[in-house]
């Protein structure tokens, strides 16, 4: 992804709004000090990076004179439009430590799931761990290939977590991953059909036929 250009943004609270309709997006920028800069971004920008970066993907960025490398920690959308309403962005420190959400992906094949004989199940979707810059991956990868029967899984502690990297949740080391659950068959409720409702119309009818017979009948030794 090209470098994002940060302007200082001046606007704030409810004349954000003009700011979007001019294309801007309002947007905010942290570093490890705890100290935070107001910026915006344009809104061909913010969608790409919807589109676009994960929670692991390093932006180069540019604010004035100063060059940053950052990482997308929020993303404010609007759930009826879809539109980028605002982003939190958070500038990594490379000699320090920082905390990260790492995503899982699921490769390989499971013959459970291949020979039909189960589904897999995906418990946990990505894992919060401590590193440097330099010790970051995009991704953790978890092989299923292994997963033969209903009732297997594959934990953290099993796969391990990558060089320089540490956990920031240790109640999460043994936590399930992936696991296969049987299939269930679907249940086929058939309808139920009321007796005696044919039979109930049928004498309805002829009583009615009947009555009309002796109507027809009165008329005629009447004239």
């Amino acid at each position: 992804m090209e470098k994002i250009i940060f302007e200082k943004r001046d606007v704030h609270g409810k004349k954000n709004k003009q700011l979007i309709s001019s294309g801007k997006i309002p947007s905010v920028v942290y570093n490890s000090k705890g100290e935070s800069t107001n910026i915006q971004i344009t809104a061909s920008q913010a969608s790409k990076i919807m589109r676009e970066a994960t929670s692991t993907t390093i932006l180069d960025a540019e604010l004035g004179k100063k060059n940053m490398k950052v990482i997308v920690k929020e993303i404010d959308v609007n759930p009826f439009t879809d539109q980028v309403r605002h982003v939190a962005f958070f500038e990594i420190d490379e000699n320090k430590e920082m905390v990260f959400t790492i995503p899982f992906q699921i490769t390989g094949i499971a013959p459970a799931v291949k020979n039909n004989l189960g589904v897999l199940v995906e418990v946990l979707n990505s894992i919060d761990v401590r590193c440097k810059l330099s010790d970051l991956v995009p991704y953790i990868e978890v092989d299923v290939s292994t997963l033969e029967h209903p009732g297997q899984s594959i934990s953290v502690d099993e796969i391990g977590i990558p060089k320089g990297m540490e956990l920031l949740n240790e109640e999460l080391a043994t936590a399930t991953i992936v696991t296969i659950t049987e299939m269930q068959e679907e249940e086929i409720i058939e309808p139920e059909v009321e007796e005696g409702v044919e039979g109930e119309e049928g004498e309805a009818t002829e009583g009615t036929e009947e009555g009309a017979e002796e109507s027809t009948e009165e008329s005629a030794t009447k004239e």
